[in-house]
């Protein structure tokens, strides 16, 4: 069979850049550190390790989210800490104003520390992490915690036996700080008959007498009473003007991925970690209930204050339990991220990075491939008929 010269350099040109091609990549492989560039240099080994590339981010995702979830989780559990400090330090002077030693100016001094405690609770509540709002909810940014408009107390009655007297507090509160209006009946007889005077010092000093009856004015500062009922003398009740703290934020706590279809719960509601919404575990209800009992020299509104106060910081407690799960939840979730990680790379490296030695091997081969296929070349492309004459 005749082979034509054109033939013959076509084949020995196709095997020189094939020779060529094999020699480029096994210098970018020990350049780079990499066995492989592209998917065409083995199909099944880099399939392989595209799929070990992707686990890998996620994981890298997954504990990026830890992260985040764990600072989440610390600077919210340092926040209720605070506050339940805060709630101990209001326990302790209830428990103290609650017995009968102290006087109405001694709980009048105690009501001012209330009312700055309930100022510093809705501070800590407002913590903020990266410009974000911890207790809000998915309203990151709205602060969780606002005073709402000045309101006033149901009344707070104590009547001698016999008494049938009711009061329903009315009017506008035009003041700008917290106070309990307290009201003796000097004269006992039905409304409009009887008579009262006023005290905002919790009974330390009084205004004088007026008649009981619709819309009595209890001070200069649009608070009034409607009286009913008879009323016997020595009766007392207390109407406490208050500004109620509420909840600006929703009710949908954060949550982050960390994990396929798993996720952590990473922030608390203001409203069930700490109030707003003026139900049985609203703090700043509890409180102003306190500030209110304080400021009327009442020890029994003291005393059920005080009750209140144990009532909640059992239900503060079982948050910051929640809470503490939640870090150790990320701990063991991080560490079973490090090993899989840890894991990954290994099987990447193992499939996808150079074998230096086998390189260097191949190289030398390949290369005495090539200059031997370049010596025999050079010898066959410089036959020509003459060579035969």
């Amino acid at each position: 069979m005749r082979v034509s010269m054109p033939t013959i350099f076509h084949g020995i040109q196709n095997h020189l850049g094939a020779l060529a091609e094999e020699l480029q990549r096994l210098n970018a492989s020990l350049a780079s550190g990499r066995k492989y560039h592209s998917i065409t240099d083995n199909p099944v080994e880099v399939g392989a390790m595209l799929g070990l590339g992707t686990e890998a981010g996620q994981v890298l995702q997954y504990q990026r989210n830890l992260a985040t979830a764990q600072d989440w989780l610390r600077l919210t559990e340092t926040a209720l800490q605070n506050i339940n400090e805060l709630v101990r330090r209001a326990m302790t002077l209830a428990n103290q104003m609650a017995t009968g030693t102290y006087t109405a100016a001694q709980r009048a001094a105690a009501a001012r520390e209330v009312k700055e405690l309930l100022d510093e609770v809705m501070q800590v509540g407002n913590t903020r992490y990266n410009g974000q709002y911890l207790l809000s909810g998915y309203r990151v940014h709205t602060a969780p915690f606002a005073p709402g408009a000045w309101e006033l107390a149901a009344p707070v009655l104590h009547l001698t036996p016999g008494s049938s007297g009711s009061v329903t507090p009315g009017g506008t509160y035009t003041g700008s700080e917290p106070v309990s209006y307290v009201v003796e009946i000097v004269t006992g007889g039905p409304a409009g008959v009887a008579t009262c005077r006023v005290s905002t010092d919790g009974g330390q000093t009084w205004s004088g007498e007026v008649v009981t009856g619709a819309a009595v004015p209890l001070g200069p500062d649009g608070v009034t009473a409607d009286f009913f009922g008879t009323w016997q003398a020595g009766d007392r009740f207390s109407i406490s003007v208050r500004q109620p703290i509420e909840y600006q934020g929703d009710d949908h706590p954060l949550e982050l991925g960390i994990g396929r279809q798993s996720r952590l719960q990473v922030s608390e509601v203001g409203r069930a970690a700490v109030g707003g919404d003026g139900g049985p575990r609203d703090l700043f209800r509890i409180l102003g209930r306190l500030l209110g009992g304080l400021q009327a020299n009442d020890v029994g509104e003291i005393g059920a204050s005080l009750e209140e106060l144990r009532t909640y910081q059992n239900h503060l407690d079982s948050r910051l339990a929640a809470l503490g799960a939640g870090l150790n939840r990320v701990e063991v979730k991080n560490q079973v991220y490090d090993s899989l990680l840890s894991r990954l790379q290994s099987a990447l490296s193992a499939t996808g990075d150079t074998d230096v030695v086998a390189a260097v091997n191949a190289l030398k081969a390949a290369e005495t491939a090539y200059q031997a296929a370049l010596l025999s070349a050079t010898k066959v492309m410089s036959l020509s008929l003459l060579e035969f004459m």
